[in-house]
């Protein structure tokens, strides 16, 4: 799936350097040597999965070692956190604050679970619903008022960089109508701001890991989420005319580990975050785009303008909540008021298409995997890639993948770290893989040689839906080996 932002320049291979905060660190300030210093910047996700923000994260760091002519390198840290936690999060910028990273690329809703609340007018609800806004604000005086609230934490901010626009999605039912929200359970990632909407609007705010997410989604325990259209699953409904709020992104620096770095070395890092944020609101993306491209595998729905409206009449209390902080208030209006002085044309809006039908339920009548016994083989082609939005490098492309099913277990190659257990619901195969903590589902055919037709059950990251499910498992023969 390609990225919504310019394509980036990306750093080959960082090479090592001196840390900060002694040693040799000291010598780079004083200028006593020529090694580069080196900063590491937390990154909440794994590389080169399709996340929107990748490009600009990587551009930044390889802007910041253009601008220092080599003196800075930027070292990208990914999936800092893991996957583990509901929280991830709050834990990563809780990292930078206490200097174990001394740059952080993090969500702007993050801040208020450290009790900042100075970034919460981005989220107030339905107020940023276009990208030609919330580039405004990034690029306006309120962006550094707002970057003022971190500083109490002992973090400076460098620039907010926006992000996409976030859209109620659902999963056991579209979320159109405000009765749509009545008791849904509605996952979001923590945040004051956005679980005050959610619940607002009738439904219960769900906080579940990134690893459990697709587990609680399968045994129906999640009916929707707050997410960007790019990355919805295809067995969702997006309601593609309704925007909670732009999301956007903060880089930060860690205000300790900033201030052992010259006048100059600080102004090449707010340079390029200045430049990184001007580059992303100078190619905005397009959510018609972003549409078009989802109807190929799953549904849009649109709002009627009765039905918006009665969303907003709901979220009213929210604002109550948002403005009795004082700073927040003026923040709101100031932002109303550039909405409407906005002189840009309104973007085209989304067309409704799609025929996602009920997901299947997972409380189908179990079938014996022993009829599933054998050793099954595929190839991973970059057609597969492409169809399931993995990544058109992606080095495992032109290897064949083999999977042993051996009464009721599986192993996928030969290393033990890749098994588990699995079972037969209707026409679903649920893989649990205890190693990495969390269960795999695909839907299949079966032919008549016993091999299957595979289809990935949604969500699941993109790359399992290469590996696992985007080529035909070619049965070859029993099992040729003990699986663990």
């Amino acid at each position: 799936m390609k990225t919504p932002f310019a394509a980036v320049v990306v750093i080959a291979a960082l090479l090592a350097g001196c840390s900060l905060g002694g040693g040799d660190g000291a010598s780079d300030k004083a200028g006593g040597s020529e090694a580069p210093v080196v900063l590491r910047i937390a990154y909440l996700d794994k590389p080169q999965t399709g996340q929107p923000d990748e490009p600009a994260v990587r551009w930044f760091a390889a802007r910041v070692g253009e601008l220092s002519h080599g003196g800075i390198r930027v070292r990208i840290s990914f999936d800092v956190g893991g996957e583990e936690a509901s929280d991830v999060e709050a834990r990563v910028a809780r990292m930078v604050r206490d200097g174990r990273f001394e740059l952080g690329w993090l969500p702007t809703r993050v801040w208020d679970q450290l009790g900042v609340n100075s970034f919460q007018a981005l989220q107030a609800p339905f107020l940023i619903t276009d990208y030609a806004l919330l580039g405004r604000v990034a690029q306006s005086p309120m962006a550094n008022r707002m970057m003022a609230g971190l500083e109490p934490l002992g973090i400076s901010g460098l620039a907010i960089v926006p992000e996409l626009l976030r859209h109620p999605v659902g999963y056991s039912r579209p979320l159109i109508s405000l009765r749509d929200y009545q008791g849904a359970r509605v996952r979001d990632i923590p945040s004051k701001a956005t679980d005050a909407l959610l619940s607002a609007l009738g439904a219960r705010p769900v906080h579940v890991s990134g690893s459990a997410a697709g587990l609680e989604v399968s045994r129906g325990h999640i009916d929707g989420a707050e997410l960007p259209t790019s990355r919805v699953y295809g067995a969702w409904t997006v309601t593609a005319n309704v925007s909670f709020f732009g999301k956007a992104n903060t880089v930060v620096a860690n205000a300790a580990a900033l201030e052992e770095l010259t006048e100059e070395q600080r102004n090449v890092l707010r340079t390029a975050a200045k430049q990184t944020m001007e580059r992303v609101v100078e190619n905005p993306p397009s959510e018609r785009a972003f549409a078009k491209r989802f109807c190929a595998v799953g549904r849009i729905a649109l709002a009627t303008p009765a039905q918006v409206a009665e969303l907003r009449r709901a979220v009213r209390p929210v604002y109550d909540q948002l403005t009795a902080d004082p700073a927040t208030r003026s923040l709101i209006a100031r932002i109303r008021t550039m909405k409407r002085n906005s002189s840009a044309p309104p973007p085209p809006e989304p067309v409704a298409c799609g025929h996602a039908g009920p997901p299947e339920t997972t409380t189908q009548e179990a079938r014996s995997p022993e009829r599933f016994d054998g050793t099954y083989r595929w190839k991973l082609t970059l057609e597969g890639a492409r169809r399931v939005g993995a990544h058109p490098e992606d080095p495992d492309i032109n290897s064949i993948v083999t999977m042993t099913l051996d009464g009721g277990r599986w192993l996928l190659g030969t290393d033990a770290h890749y098994s588990g257990t699995f079972e037969v619901r209707g026409h679903r195969l649920v893989f649990d893989w205890p190693s990495e903590g969390y269960t795999l589902t695909i839907s299949f055919k079966r032919r008549a040689n016993g091999s299957l037709d595979v289809k990935p059950v949604l969500p699941m990251d993109h790359g399992d839906q290469f590996v696992w499910a985007s080529s035909p498992w070619r049965r070859v023969g029993p099992p040729v080996r003990d699986v663990p």
